[in-house]
């Protein structure tokens, strides 16, 4: 299945591939942090002692959302963006 992005309604972000992929794009951002595994979504944490941001990423529906200080989200929204096809 190829990577698939495509723009919220609501403002946020989807994805339609599947975890391995949005993982690797992830990587790309060289953010470090990890995944956990949340129940009906997916979610990386960054391993940053200076930030609460957070990807989550609910396979089902394709939605991704970074959560966490606005001010400090707003690069990393704009590189992820970049990345996703």
């Amino acid at each position: 299945m190829p990577l698939a992005w495509s723009p919220d309604p609501g403002g946020g972000m989807r994805f339609n591939g599947s975890l391995e992929e949005l993982q690797a794009l992830v990587a790309q951002l060289g953010q470090p942090g990890h995944w956990v595994h949340q129940g009906a979504f997916e979610m990386y944490v960054l391993d940053d002692e200076e930030t609460n941001i957070r990807l989550n990423w609910w396979p089902r529906s394709g939605d991704l959302r970074l959560v966490g200080d606005p001010a400090q989200r707003v690069d990393l929204e704009a590189a992820l963006k970049a990345l996703l096809p």
